[in-house]
This record gives structure tokens, C-alpha cells and sequence, in this order.
């Protein structure tokens, strides 16, 4: 067994487990950019785009079914350590009930930066008497040594950046995953999906550049075009 997968493993079954309605962190949702909003703010800032599946996975993990609520990230260098503090960057479902189990195209107007995943909250469900709980990870499940090990990504100014797809695990108990298109074919038919989604980006050089992460995903660049510059 591979060391990234035993460290999957281990940090799965240390999940905290308790039954708030939202994380500490997540108080407040980062709003996808708007035609106004990057209007403004496209000199300055850069785009991040990410699927979401916020569907739920049934049978996750030898449950009834599983959930993502939430995603949040800290833009580094990270201002405080503490679970409860406020992240930079907060994705929330946009509902626990009427969601369909699709990936969904999201686009953020982020000031420039490397952002660390600093939380996340998955509803998990079975049936009475256990019935629904949370699993959250928080900062102190993610840091270690005062560095993210949960995963990082970076944009810069005035670029667009494709992250991953987003979704959920269940090789073991539910945990968060980040999946990618592979080929440039896929990618493009993708990009495709985005410019039809949000009509006023500029989506003609957008970057591959995955959430780069050892217990939540796979590296995978993808393939050099012939007039690619080395």
C-alpha cells in the first residue's frame, strides 16, 4: 500500500465527528464572480475555477449516503491557527436536500495568492438509530507544524486557473476528493462548459493547474502541445 493512500487511511479516522449545522470557518460564502464584480477586479485578481459535485453519494464509505457542505480555504501566509477564525475563501451547498449528484462549474474572483485548504464538512447519513452527523476537518486536522498538509493551489493576477473537479471518496470512511479531466480533449470540452456557464470570462488561456494535495488526490499534469514554450 502506498504511503499517500495509508496517510489517507489514518486522517480519514480522525475526522472530527459532531453535529453543528456549519463549520466555525464557513459562517460566511465566497459569491462566484459576477460580469461587474470582474470587470472591476480582472486586472487585480485572478480566476479560479472548480467543479463541485454537491450531490449525495450513496452507499459512501458503507453509509446510506454522504455530502460535501462545505469547503474552505486560507490565503497564505495564514493570519491565525485557530479552528474558529475566519478562512479567506468559503464554498457552501447551496442546499443539504435538493442538490443533484452532477458536477457543477464554479468561478471565483480571488486576489492573487496561494491558497491552503484550511476546512471541510461532510454530512454523512444512516438510518435510525445512528442516523445524520457531521464529519468536519478543521485547521488543526490540516496543519501540521504550522505548514498545510490538506493541500494548496495558487492564482495569479489577471490569469484563470482550473483547479479540479471536487467530490467525495468512499474507499473508506467519506472524505473529500479532488478529481481532474484527463487529456486536453476532456479539459477543452470542459472549458467549453465554463464560457458557456459564465459568457463575460476570458477563458481563451486558462491554466491546468490542480489542487495539489497528497491525501486528497493524485498529481496529474497534463500532456506538452507541439508549440508548448519549455
Amino acid at each position: 500500500m502506498s504511503t499517500d493512500k495509508c496517510l489517507i487511511i489514518i486522517f480519514s479516522l480522525t475526522l472530527t465527528a459532531c453535529a453543528p449545522t456549519r463549520l466555525p470557518t464557513a459562517s460566511q460564502g465566497t459569491d462566484v464572480v459576477t460580469k461587474d464584480a470582474y470587470a472591476r477586479s480582472r486586472e487585480t485578481n485572478g480566476i479560479v475555477l472548480m467543479d463541485i459535485n454537491w450531490g449525495r453519494k450513496l452507499g459512501c464509505g458503507g453509509h446510506d449516503n454522504a455530502q460535501i457542505i462545505t469547503l474552505a480555504f486560507d490565503r497564505l501566509p495564514l493570519a491565525s491557527f485557530e479552528d474558529d477564525a475566519d478562512a479567506n475563501f468559503v464554498i457552501n451547498t447551496p442546499s443539504r436536500l435538493f442538490v443533484d449528484p452532477v458536477f457543477v462549474n464554479h468561478a471565483y474572483s480571488l486576489e492573487p495568492g496561494e491558497y491552503a485548504l484550511s476546512a471541510f464538512m461532510i454530512k454523512i447519513a444512516d438510518s435510525p438509530p445512528v442516523g445524520v452527523r457531521f464529519h468536519n476537518a478543521l485547521r488543526s486536522q490540516l496543519y501540521k507544524n504550522g505548514k498545510p498538509i490538506g493541500g494548496t493551489f495558487v492564482v495569479n493576477p489577471g490569469e484563470a486557473v482550473f483547479i479540479g473537479n471536487f467530490y467525495l471518496d468512499c474507499t473508506y470512511e467519506p472524505t473529500l476528493w479532488r478529481y481532474y479531466p484527463e487529456g486536453r480533449d476532456n479539459f477543452e470540452t470542459m472549458l467549453s462548459e465554463y464560457r458557456e456557464s459564465f459568457p463575460f470570462l476570458e477563458l481563451e488561456d486558462v491554466q491546468y493547474r490542480l489542487f495539489k494535495t497528497s491525501l486528497f488526490g493524485y498529481d496529474y499534469e497534463l500532456e506538452a502541445q507541439p508549440n508548448d514554450v519549455p
